[in-house]
């Protein structure tokens, strides 16, 4: 069984709900800056080791995979202080923001030998999967243009103080989804 930590309560909630649910991982500690979000995420699943301290997840020798859900501008070095702790990652979607961290991360995982994932649920949509499937099998024809749309309401996103910074990216946070169904 793989013990799991959980960083970002806002969007890593849906992970700490099938973490507590799995058969093949142990939720072992969850964290988040806001200690009020902490203390409604203990009470509302009934799990009450937190932290406030990334740092904490870091230094748990216990702990095999630290799940990452901040801002998408902290991704690389949430990804790389814990590669760097012998830990594997599950990060959410976009992986970084700025391509000139990618190199280095893919270097650090490949050399500590722990992995990382990339959380891109979208992907894995039953619609999604079925026209994988058809264009795979040759059903839909060659590939000569493609148009993708994503509709999405975002005011919900919009209420993240972080999502109204400079340092987001939209290009990587929304669009992210129909190009990897292009890809």
């Amino acid at each position: 069984m793989l013990k799991i930590a959980i960083l970002g309560l806002g969007e890593g909630r849906s992970t700490m709900s099938a973490a507590i649910e799995s058969s093949k991982l142990e939720l072992v500690k969850i964290c988040d800056r806001n200690e009020e979000l902490c203390k409604q995420r203990a009470k509302e699943f009934d799990f009450h080791s937190y932290t406030t301290n990334y740092d904490d997840l870091l230094n748990d020798t216990s702990i095999d995979i630290i799940a990452i859900y901040t801002p998408d501008h902290l991704h690389a070095q949430h990804v790389k202080q814990a590669l760097l702790h012998g830990k594997h990652v599950v990060c959410t979607k976009p992986f970084i923001d700025d391509l000139s961290d990618a190199k280095e991360l893919l270097e650090l995982s490949k050399s500590t030998g722990k992995k990382v994932f990339i959380g891109q649920s979208s992907r894995f949509f039953e619609p999604a999967k079925r026209q994988r499937a058809d264009y795979e099998a040759g059903l839909i024809g060659d590939l000569i243009t493609i148009e993708a749309q994503y509709h999405a309401d975002h005011r919900w996103f919009l209420k993240k103080e972080w999502s109204l910074l400079q340092s987001f990216k939209w290009l990587y946070g929304g669009l992210s989804h129909p190009v990897d169904f292009i890809r």
